[in-house]
């Protein structure tokens, strides 16, 4: 090639390198933004699992760093129903926190005790509530992955998990790439996100939901409706369905706590008077058996079986009570166990 050749060809190759750079700035910004900025675009129910989160790694208020060194004498473990059925402050004068999240199961209660215990001193107790359809069916990993709530170590436990138990919305084709999209927090999976949300358009509404949780010790409303008579989630199972992925991370959970000389009260929601009358007796025979043999594996631990039905104006969406059935749900339970008195 002439001299006058290679100088053109390696005028292109500048021109190309140079709006490449162009390209790549802004990407380079984007993926920043996205990196540092999740409380900016984030719906709401993200600063409920980042707050959860913090409490867990003894992290201060909005994850500004500071250490908590409360540990609470009474810890509530479990999803939605628990985090919205039980108000602490009412419950005992006992220091307790809820650390319970939206959509949670064994899975993520597992890894958030366990982290707990790596930067707090045990309770003394542990309430656990989980929603018959959460010892079923696993309807938020997509959502976690979204969170980053696992770490990777963490995430490829519970791949090679669902590889072994055959869970399919974890272990499906393509899950290795999503993992680690989300974990790389690329802009295909959160730029709609954050455009949605005008970059910055959640900010005010999430640090307000964050700061408000943080100040109930951890209790939360999902629905503020005066009363709803609509089908919960358990109307949806002909038959007590039960996860063995679910069940091993239930089972994990559980020692972890024996492991740690954790007293353990198994505690149950309310359900509305509208699916009571729906729900098969099939599905409650196999949730009884269920619970019966947890009970028989851990003997010393205080499980409640039955599930007790409110009327349909305690209930503020068709799975969550409102804040009066709270009320009424934690006054109810308050006297029954002689450790949340003070």
């Amino acid at each position: 090639m002439s001299e006058k050749g290679s100088v053109k060809v390696s005028g292109i190759w500048a021109k190309l390198g140079g709006r490449l750079l162009l390209l790549g700035i802004p990407l380079f910004l984007l993926s920043a933004y996205i990196w540092n900025k999740p409380m900016d675009y984030m719906d709401v129910e993200y600063a409920l699992w980042q707050e959860e989160k913090d409490f867990v790694r003894g992290v201060g208020e909005n994850g500004n760093g500071a250490s908590i060194t409360e540990d609470p004498d009474i810890l509530v473990i479990g999803d939605s129903r628990a985090k919205s059925s039980i108000i602490p402050k009412e419950l005992t004068d006992r220091s307790i926190y809820n650390m319970a999240i939206g959509g949670a199961t064994s899975l993520e209660m597992y890894y958030a005790l366990d982290n707990y215990l790596r930067h707090h001193r045990a309770p003394e107790q542990a309430i656990i509530i989980f929603a018959p359809c959460h010892l079923c069916t696993i309807d938020n990993w997509q959502q976690n992955q979204f969170f980053n709530y696992l770490g990777l170590n963490e995430l490829l436990e519970t791949e090679i998990a669902a590889i072994r138990y055959n869970e399919p919305t974890i272990a499906y084709p393509g899950a290795f790439g999503d993992l680690l999209s989300f974990r790389l927090r690329l802009p295909n999976k959160y730029l709609d996100q954050a455009y949605q949300a005008k970059f910055s358009g959640n900010r005010a509404a999430n640090l307000e939901k964050y700061a408000s949780v943080r100040h109930d010790l951890g209790y939360t409303e999902f629905g503020t409706e005066d009363g709803n008579d609509g089908l919960n989630y358990e109307t949806r199972h002909p038959v007590f369905d039960y996860s063995p992925f679910i069940r091993y991370y239930y089972d994990r959970l559980l020692k972890l706590c024996e492991s740690h000389g954790i007293a353990v009260t198994i505690e149950q929601a309310p359900i509305n008077e509208a699916s009571a009358t729906v729900i098969t007796d099939e599905f409650w025979t196999g949730y009884r058996d269920y619970m019966e043999s947890i009970a028989k594996e851990h003997p010393d631990f205080n499980v409640v079986i039955d599930i007790p039905v409110y009327k349909n104006r305690y209930f503020g969406d068709n799975n969550h009570m409102n804040r009066s059935g709270a009320e009424v749900f934690t006054a109810e339970i308050k006297p029954k166990y002689s450790f949340l008195e003070s």
